[in-house]
């Protein structure tokens, strides 16, 4: 690898995919290079770090910067599987903002979000590294930064689902909403289905959604309205009223304020005979919703 693309990218030192003995123990030691760990299971594992013991009782990435002073004492009763790369990188060196997750002591252990691409990522890299094909080194250090990203953009929410499984009362609230789109609901007769009062379920609802009750119902107005755009059996007066709009103009303005094009624009986006074919499915698995065609650039080259 180029001293151009070092910089560019992360540079991988070493990786393995190794069992650790039962009651065996790794350190103190330092390192002078990064390492990021994959534990697949949460297990009597502690991670100790400058003196202070961090239990490894759940599926959790841990790392660590260089020079940091840290131990594993790995579970007294069974062989711990974990997955490991030893790497450097020079956006880390220079604290750069997009990884500030990973660059703060306090967030040496983070938890696997259920729908994490990263424990896949982790274990292609060491496919690569075991067959070493072509580019398999270049490769790598993709594959690495991707990871590195999402780790960081992901840690927050994964710690939110683990902290925070939504409240039954504003799964009930939220499911309330479905079943109503195309009523004229309000914020109250939501409230109602939570049994809290208005006040209460507002603020129970922030702090489990991480959105405002007004705007989670605009935003499943928003998404049944582009399933329905993308079928193509309905016009725009007729989708605003089958999703609670009172009027086509008031769905078009909120539409264009909060996608940044009109619904016109996206129903001929969706002309594709691909989305003529969709039909409605409700899978609650999905971390996304189905049937839904997300402009990324206007420009197609």
């Amino acid at each position: 690898m180029t001293d151009t693309a070092a910089q560019q990218w992360p540079f991988v030192h070493s990786v393995g995919d190794v069992w650790a003995q039962a009651g065996s123990v790794l350190g103190p030691r330092t390192i002078t290079d990064y390492e990021l760990v994959y534990f697949p299971e949460g297990t009597a594992t502690t991670y100790e770090l400058q003196g202070k013991a961090l239990p490894l009782d759940y599926p959790c990435f841990v790392f660590t910067r260089p020079e940091e002073e840290h131990r594993y004492e790995f579970d007294r009763d069974r062989n711990v599987r974990h997955l490991f790369l030893h790497f450097d990188y020079v956006a880390l060196r220079q604290a750069d903002p997009r990884f500030a997750t990973l660059l703060e002591p306090a967030m040496s252990i983070l938890p696997v979000s259920v729908n994490s691409l990263l424990p896949s990522l982790m274990k292609q890299m060491l496919r690569i590294a075991n067959f070493q094909l072509a580019h398999w080194k270049r490769r790598l250090s993709v594959l690495l930064a991707a990871a590195l990203e999402e780790l960081c953009a992901s840690a927050d929410n994964a710690l939110e689902e683990l902290a925070h499984p939504l409240p039954i009362p504003i799964a009930r609230a939220i499911a309330f909403m479905e079943q109503h789109l195309e009523q004229p609901l309000t914020i109250e007769a939501i409230a109602r289905q939570s049994g809290w009062s208005h006040e209460h379920f507002t603020r129970m609802f922030v702090s489990s959604v991480g959105m405002s009750p007004k705007r989670a119902l605009l935003e499943r107005r928003l998404l049944r309205a582009e399933q329905l755009m993308m079928n193509g059996q309905w016009t725009v007066k007729q989708i605003a009223y089958r999703v609670g709009f009172g009027d086509e103009h008031h769905f078009s303005k909120m539409y264009k304020h909060i996608r940044g094009n009109t619904p016109t624009e996206y129903k001929d986006r969706c002309e594709n005979s691909l989305f003529r074919h969709t039909t409605a499915v409700l899978d609650p698995e999905n971390p996304y919703p189905a049937n839904h065609h997300i402009l990324v650039n206007d420009d197609i080259k």
